[in-house]
């Protein structure tokens, strides 16, 4: 038994340290992705959607069907005067009851048209025994009494056509438009960060490799040396030189592990990982672009970058929607300086019947006598005197327009001169990483050949140590001017608009490798 516990406890510890040891593939795409279900930022823009949705969903209750209802019951009792006469037929105090009931139906088109319909029902009893023909009818016989009314209000000055009407609703509707646009390109932002700390995770692994080769240089050194001094080829206190540079370079290997460490935990960050969720990051898999898989030409018109940037930025278009916005709330804030002149026409139905008994109350309407027909038009005006509120908000919706249109130019100004940058970026870092690998390629070739020399005597350690840091060096440069490479690509699709991110369009959502190897076309 006490054996077969033991079996499972390894089987345990064995099934941990495999679930421990999990590792989340890191290549870009998928970090990408990863970026869209869990990074913060992504999930607050969404939310800024449904907020502009539901502020959309505000401004169209304006033409919402109104149910209006309600239901009264009172009961009185009144002590009569001395002198009333209605003493002779009841006992001092006159009870009455009243039952009242209405329904109605309105509508505001969105032709700035209202439509009301409305239908109203009282009874009324008491316990005086005759009715309003003064005959005897007895107590509390019930006096029923129906109207029904309809009407139509039409604007004549203020609120006038659906150009004002709907003003409201379309604004909102193109702020959801702006509001979308703008949660695309704060998206392209996030997966810009996401590439960009990639890289940086890449480049910190690949720099940790170069530190780590270095060290096996100088072991490899050390070890050459110790046995050229136990062949009296070198003297011994070679030796002590190369092990003070081998622990220097140990050093350097312990500070580019941390550096690593960083830069793991930073690219979850990015993306939007827990701490634990972070350290299960494996070694990056996708390699830094080339030069000639990028699409990059020497020879480039910055015009037609310009050009992309102008028709892409989601940015741009949401800012034009904002403004296109802001002009039809100027437009409504001029028409609501004007008097409010509403012509209303109405017709109305009812009528009146007398006795006990539900019949009685439906048959109300039906009934030729008692019923009441009428028919009309109302014509309303008001208009504030001094209208400081309609002339305040129309200054204020004016200020704010004209600050949008410079925002606008602003915005359009800065795109350029960024794309400008980026371009320029783009192509000088090219240049450096041409020349980075052109160094790397000759500082590889001087100490290979320093090596072979130190082996032959023919020249001195100090010299070895000399070339063998300055192709750590070269390694070191090349490997930043690939990173710069590689973040000048992401950049450049970053300002022109080109690295987006629609997460209400399944299509365009998706993210592909091209975006982070390849320039804008």
């Amino acid at each position: 038994m006490k054996n077969i516990l033991i079996l499972f406890g390894f089987m345990l510890t064995g099934i941990y340290s495999i679930y421990a040891q999990e590792t989340i593939p890191v290549d870009i795409v998928n970090l990408s992705e990863i970026t869209l279900a869990k990074n913060p930022t992504i999930k607050r823009n969404l939310l800024s959607i449904n907020n502009a949705e539901g502020n959309l969903q505000i401004q169209k209750s304006a033409f919402d069907y109104q149910l209006i209802s309600g239901l009264s019951l009172s009961r009185n009792a009144l002590n009569l005067f001395e002198l009333d006469p209605r003493n002779e037929f009841i006992s001092n105090q006159l009870n009455s009851k009243n039952t009242g009931a209405s329904v109605g139906l309105q509508k505001t088109f969105r032709s700035s048209l209202t439509a009301s319909l409305s239908v109203d029902y009282t009874m009324a009893n008491d316990n005086f025994p005759f009715n309003r023909f003064s005959q005897n009818v007895g107590s509390y016989i019930e006096d029923h009494s129906v109207s029904s009314t309809l009407s139509l209000t039409q604007p004549l000055l203020r609120g006038r056509g659906k150009q004002f009407a709907t003003a409201q609703e379309k604004a909102s509707l193109l702020n959801l438009e702006s509001t979308n646009e703008t949660a695309q390109f704060a998206n392209s932002f996030e997966i810009f960060q996401t590439g960009a700390t990639y890289w940086q995770y890449v480049a910190a692994y690949k720099n940790l490799e170069i530190f780590k080769q270095n060290e096996a240089r100088v072991r490899n050194v050390l070890e050459i040396t110790q046995k050229l001094v136990k062949a009296d080829k070198r003297p011994a206190g070679d030796l002590a030189q190369i092990q003070a540079d081998l622990a220097n370079q140990e050093r350097q290997t312990r500070v580019a592990e941390q550096t690593l460490y960083s830069a793991k935990l930073n690219l979850g960050r990015s993306i939007g990982l827990t701490e634990e969720e972070s350290k299960k990051l494996g070694n990056p898999l996708d390699e830094f672009p080339t030069i000639s898989e990028s699409g990059y030409i020497k020879e480039f018109d910055e015009s037609k970058f310009l050009e992309i940037a102008q028709n892409n930025r989601k940015d741009i278009l949401a800012s034009k929607k904002t403004q296109e916005a802001l002009e039809l709330q100027l437009n409504l804030a001029e028409n609501n300086k004007k008097p409010q002149l509403d012509l209303t026409g109405f017709v109305n139905y009812g009528g009146m019947n007398m006795g006990n008994g539900l019949d009685r109350a439906l048959a109300t309407f039906s009934r030729n006598e008692g019923s009441n027909l009428g028919y009309g038009l109302s014509l309303n005006l008001s208009f504030p005197i001094n209208n400081n509120l309609a002339k305040g908000s129309f200054k204020q919706n004016e200020a704010v327009l004209n600050d949008q249109q410079i925002a606008n130019e602003n915005l359009k100004r800065n795109i350029d001169i960024n794309v400008s940058i980026a371009l320029n970026n783009l192509s000088n870092s090219v240049k450096i990483l041409e020349k980075a690998m052109e160094s790397l390629n000759f500082y590889q070739e001087v100490y290979n050949n320093e090596q072979v020399k130190f082996k032959n005597g023919l020249t001195i350690l100090l010299n070895l140590i000399q070339f063998q840091e300055r192709l750590t060096f070269a390694e070191l440069d090349y490997l930043q001017a690939h990173q710069q490479f590689a973040l000048a690509i992401i950049n450049l699709r970053y300002e022109t608009g080109t690295l987006l991110v629609d997460l209400n369009n399944k299509e365009n959502s998706r993210i592909n490798k091209a975006l982070f190897y390849t320039i804008p076309n």
